[in-house]
């Protein structure tokens, strides 16, 4: 199936997210789901763990995981411990990452939608957001702290053309000097010379 949407020019994208820990985040099988994707001709995969926030959704997880892997329990109480957002602990995301992102690379497989693919449908601020997003992910991914995620974020807000507001960058609490002359390499060559030697590495 995957062949033939391809064969019309549309792209293809799995999103392998959220992997359940102890259960679907095994080296195993994500191996399995990214050779049976490469098989099929996907481009690219976007990969992510599982958040429990408290209320019902944390609720009626647990209810389920008690049902089928009550011996897992344990070991949930270990990596999530209580804050707003449901993360589990930093050593947990970064244990699976690592191995996703090993796995993507033995596989060649993209970890993020190819630039190339949206770049000429998008605006000037729509491409320095992913860029940074895109930079956010890749440094998560190798267990380093970022607040490139933030700044995407906050220039998402921004209504008005990045070009035009280059100047006031300074001014925007949260984008620091590095990101800056990132987002003004965006705005003046359309790409990052970053992120794309986080990609090769």
């Amino acid at each position: 199936m995957i062949k033939k949407i391809k064969s019309e020019g549309i792209t293809c994208g799995m999103y392998l997210l959220p992997v359940i820990p102890f259960i679907t985040d095994t080296k195993n099988i994500m191996e399995q789901s990214i050779k049976s994707a490469k098989d099929a001709g996907v481009d690219f995969i976007i990969f992510g763990g599982l958040t429990l926030k408290e209320g019902k959704q944390k609720n009626y997880f647990l209810n389920v995981l008690n049902k089928y892997y009550p011996e897992l329990l344990s070991e949930y109480e270990m990596i999530y411990k209580q804050n707003k957002y449901g993360t589990a602990i930093d050593d947990y995301y970064y244990s699976i990452n690592q191995t996703f992102y090993s796995l993507a690379k033995e596989f060649q497989m993209s970890i993020r939608i190819p630039f190339d693919l949206i770049k000429n449908n998008i605006d000037e601020n729509d491409k320095i957001v992913f860029i940074l997003d895109c930079i956010d992910y890749y440094l998560k991914l190798k267990g380093e702290r970022t607040s490139y995620g933030y700044a995407a974020y906050l220039i998402s807000r921004i209504n008005e053309p990045m070009s035009s507001f280059r100047k006031n960058l300074r001014k925007i609490n949260g984008i620091g000097e590095t990101t800056r002359k990132i987002i003004c390499e965006i705005i003046d060559t359309g790409k990052s010379t970053y992120l794309e030697k986080l990609q090769i590495n």
